[in-house]
């Protein structure tokens, strides 16, 4: 789930009347790309599009949210290419299911929940396949104030390849333009470290996504957020855009198709989000 959104963007939406003892929340989004990175690692280079839908009940301080990401490529992939499909006519290449709790505490924000990764592709055209489904229980801390906005999250898989993996991240506004038509700027970048998914030199054929111990990559990026349109007591539109670059560090996060690999990688991103209610929120 958002570097991707499966992953990466959160946004807070607009709360419900107030006399709602449980409010509801939704969202829906749709963003395309010319890259989907996961955890650090390319999963598929080309016109890649995410559509993913969100909903749940906030009751107090406590929120609980399900939702679905999907993950399509649109390009005609050949053979060396990234794909999550394999070779041939673009497709799906992911669906990711996720439940998750959340507590407020003011400007301390505690999440915690589970992915369920899908693929439906052909491992023998060179996409992911059925074997690499999986699933991931993940918990996070955030903080936010005027100035920064960091987080922590760790994700451990507990299908198959049983390993953590940490990512910090934290993001800045750098422009907040006060006249219309409005737009919202931030500078964002994180750091991925490998906790237990990486390789095992004493047993060579277990499962892994890194090869080594250690810091993973490295990104840097701006994010947009511009506004379309605002329904009073419903919800709201935006127009979300971002420039994203990644420092690879991990030999399997410079992998950028067969024969090649890449220490810096730099991507475009733009979507359009749905706002109900309040906030269902996802991680990636």
């Amino acid at each position: 789930m958002r570097h991707s959104r499966t992953a990466r963007a959160i946004l807070s939406l607009a709360w419900l009347p107030p006399t709602l003892a449980a409010q509801f929340e939704a969202r829906l989004d749709l963003s395309a790309s010319n890259r989907y990175v996961w955890h650090g690692l390319s999963r598929a280079a080309g016109f890649v599009v995410q559509s993913s839908a969100a909903a749940g009940f906030r009751i107090d301080r406590f929120t609980i949210s399900t939702g679905w990401v999907r993950h399509h490529e649109l390009d005609q992939v050949s053979p060396g290419e990234i794909t999550e499909l394999g070779v041939g006519k673009g497709r799906v290449g992911e669906d990711d299911v996720w439940v998750q709790g959340a507590f407020d505490l003011g400007r301390l924000q505690l999440r915690s929940g589970v992915v369920r990764y899908v693929f439906p592709g052909l491992a023998p055209e060179g996409g992911g396949g059925p074997l690499r489904k999986t699933t991931e229980v993940y918990a996070s801390a955030g903080t936010t104030s005027k100035y920064l906005n960091p987080s922590v999250e760790a994700w451990w898989d507990v299908g198959r390849v049983r390993g953590g993996f940490l990512k910090a991240s934290a993001s800045s506004p750098v422009i907040g333009w006060p006249l219309e038509p409005f737009v919202f700027i931030a500078l964002t970048g994180e750091a991925g470290v490998n906790l237990g998914q990486g390789r095992d030199p004493a047993r060579p054929h277990d499962l892994a996504n890194f090869f080594g111990r250690g810091v993973t990559h490295a990104g840097l990026g701006l994010t947009g957020v511009y506004p379309l349109q605002h329904w009073s007591g419903v919800g709201s539109a935006s127009l979300d855009f971002g420039l994203n670059s990644q420092l690879n560090l991990d030999r399997a996060t410079r992998f950028n198709g067969i024969g090649r690999t890449s220490r810096l990688m730099l991507w475009l991103s733009a979507g359009v989000t749905l706002l109900l209610g309040g906030e269902a929120k996802v991680l990636r």
